[in-house]
């Protein structure tokens, strides 16, 4: 998106049709291409904003204030928002046409997403090629002559735990979900899984994750403990796809969350913002690329 000053801190109002940028390397959209696609006025969606219940650090990560150019030439605020600012905000707009839209902004940040982790990939590739040296190729057997290895424990609890937050967005059963992805696998139980297919699992689930349903007449706020089992299982996931530890991904989680121990996470409220801090810190934070 053009900026029309130095500092990165102005933006231009966009077609509707453009509804994820980029810029150094960070995927947004903002304010302005909110308001015109949800059909609000962009005064509310600002106010929407400054009244969202998150806190500051979250806020501060995922709502960046900027400045565009009105059609008399003014300066006006404005907003850009990361894909969870997005998330967050778009959690108050409800109705069917908000539905879709709120579907057309996840595919264009998943499809942007995507197209970042290609070229990075790319330019990884070129960057290890001009630096390894010349060493002879050791001939090794086709992986069609090896035995199939099923996942292990942790990427078993990675995926249960992104199978939990499958079940919390689409109102769903756990056992629901699994039912749906052993179906989709082509297996009788998720550890049965040929770790090969790892990786095609988790597109699976992401596929299903962010789905509109067009009948939600049964809906049933999650319980506690449903919750719980959530964050749980959303920290083993992280866990298992990136470096960290599981005692300092759960001190992420107290830092965002302003408290000492997961206990004090007593409400629906903590804790479905404990679930979207994990959302954020294993979106934002380096995760292991080789199961990519």
């Amino acid at each position: 998106m053009e900026d029309s000053q130095a500092n990165g801190q102005e933006v231009t109002a966009q077609p509707i049709e453009n509804i994820v940028r980029i810029d150094d390397g960070k995927m947004f959209t903002t304010s302005l291409i909110v308001a015109q696609a949800f059909e609000k006025e962009h005064k509310n969606v600002l106010q929407s904003i400054q009244n969202l219940e998150c806190s500051t650090q979250f806020n501060q990560l995922n709502f960046q204030p900027v400045e565009y150019k009105d059609a008399k030439g003014e300066l006006r605020p404005a907003y850009r928002l990361s894909r969870d600012g997005f998330a967050f905000l778009a959690m108050g707009f409800t109705g069917k046409k908000a539905a879709a839209w709120k579907e057309k902004f996840l595919e264009a940040f998943n499809a942007m997403e995507r197209a970042l982790l290609i070229q990075r990939g790319e330019e990884s590739a070129s960057l290890a090629h001009d630096e390894a040296p010349s060493l002879p190729e050791e001939p090794h057997p086709s992986r069609f002559f090896r035995p199939r290895r099923k996942i292990g424990k942790s990427e078993l609890a990675a995926l249960n735990g992104l199978l939990r937050l499958e079940a919390l967005i689409q109102k769903d059963t756990w056992e629901k979900a699994v039912e749906r992805l052993c179906q989709r696998m082509h297996i009788e139980n998720i550890a049965e899984l040929p770790k090969g297919k790892f990786h095609e699992a988790i597109v699976q689930i992401f596929e299903v994750l962010f789905l509109v349903k067009k009948d939600k007449h049964q809906e049933v706020m999650a319980s506690t403990d449903e919750l719980r089992l959530t964050l749980q299982g959303m920290i083993s996931f992280w866990n298992t796809l990136s470096e960290y530890k599981e005692t300092e991904i759960r001190t992420y989680v107290f830092n965002r969350c302003g408290v000492d121990s997961l206990d004090e996470l007593g409400t629906e409220r903590d804790l479905f913002k404990a679930i979207l801090a994990v959302w954020s810190g294993f979106s934002n934070h380096s995760l292991k690329w080789k199961y990519w």
